[in-house]
């Protein structure tokens, strides 16, 4: 699958690169447990995760190695890690805030070979405006991209080209298919900057490879309108910023 869609993924690089200083990432946390690692962008895909997910918090954290005053744009939090504890070995990585597309490589290659050998689930969106086939999809709707070690279930449809994925996903799918590592994404459709109920229903139609992962174990709807709610849209898609 990702051999036919790799001009899909555009390499994220900063103009400014040479006047940047060399930041690295320290990840800490008892890794060889993790067996299934599920990474949830920020906004939908950490409050569908919140939602719909048995979630217990681990002490684990991905930061900076040393933070620096003339890095920018402003280096990432650590994500929080969960474990699944009815799970044999699945953690979930929440991020409250994008990854910077500057930061994007350097911090998903420490954090997938932290976890080297673990298979990997990346839940994310993709906005309505962005959508480069006619016709557009409306809400709920899912597309997916997977690397070639991929083996599960492929449920999902495939994001079309021309439509592509940049940032952290495209670093994440990127590094994973160079490691022979198992990778699916999931990108939720998003219609505006104020995320809605269907948006999060979207990702209803990868309950079975979320079963098969052991993320979930039975399925019962979550509260969608309790986890709109609780999500505040970032300043960059406000249409008064």
């Amino acid at each position: 699958m990702i051999h036919g869609l790799l001009d899909q993924i555009q390499p994220c690089v900063s103009d400014d690169e040479d006047e940047q200083p060399e930041i690295d990432f320290v990840f800490s946390g008892d890794a060889a447990r993790c067996k299934t690692l599920v990474i949830c962008g920020a906004g939908p895909a950490s409050a569908f995760a919140l939602q719909a997910f048995a979630l217990q918090p681990l002490s684990w954290s991905l930061d900076p190695e040393e933070a620096s005053a003339r890095a920018f744009p402003p280096l990432p939090k650590s994500p929080k890690f969960f474990q699944v504890p009815a799970s044999e070995g699945v953690v979930v990585a929440l991020l409250e805030a994008q990854v910077p597309a500057e930061y994007a490589v350097t911090w998903a290659e420490k954090l997938l070979l932290s976890v080297e050998g673990a298979q990997v689930l990346l839940l994310d969106r993709i906005l309505r405006s962005e959508w480069c086939k006619c016709p557009r999809p409306e809400e709920p709707f899912l597309a997916g991209l997977w690397t070639s070690a991929w083996l599960g279930r492929t449920d999902i449809p495939a994001l079309p080209a021309p439509n592509v994925v940049q940032g952290l996903v495209a670093a994440v799918l990127t590094c994973c298919e160079a490691r022979s590592t198992a990778c699916i994404v999931a990108l939720t459709l998003q219609d505006g900057a104020h995320l809605s109920e269907s948006c999060l229903q979207g990702y209803e139609a990868l309950v079975p490879i979320l079963q098969d992962l052991q993320v979930v174990e039975t399925w019962h709807r979550p509260n969608y309108r309790q986890a709109v709610q609780k999500v505040v849209p970032p300043a960059s898609m406000s249409i008064y910023a």
